[in-house]
């Protein structure tokens, strides 16, 4: 599977980012910068995103790296489902989405329960 995936189920716009087992501050920029690439291509408000974080190390460099990200995602995503994650970066995950006011994320135990969850909201 790719690290990014753009893919459309029942209309929606899809893209899928697997962050899985990046353990260094340069896999999360190098792959962050790919991204944003990738999400600057569509219209705002338009991208329902999957964010794969199983075996993921956060660092507080990375947790800064990542909110930039997800501000940056900000204006392009309607919503978003994390998958994957533990009980402290679910902790973490809900701070950034708090401080960079994306409320509009969701946390889920796997990839089929982020696509259902994101298949079900408008």
């Amino acid at each position: 599977m790719k690290r990014i995936e753009e893919f459309t189920k029942n209309e929606k716009s899809f893209i899928s980012f697997d962050l899985s087992g990046f353990k260094t501050d340069d896999e999360y920029k190098d792959f962050i910068e790919a991204a944003k690439v990738v999400v600057k291509k569509h219209p705002p408000n338009s991208l329902f995103t999957l964010s794969n974080m199983q075996d993921a190390v956060l660092t507080s460099n990375t947790h800064d790296i990542i909110a930039d990200w997800v501000t940056h995602n900000k204006p392009f995503v309607k919503y978003g489902a994390v998958y994957g994650v533990d009980f402290s970066m679910k902790t973490i995950g809900k701070t950034v989405g708090i401080v960079t006011q994306r409320l509009n994320l969701v946390y889920v135990s796997t990839r089929e329960e982020a696509i259902d969850y994101l298949l079900n909201v408008e």
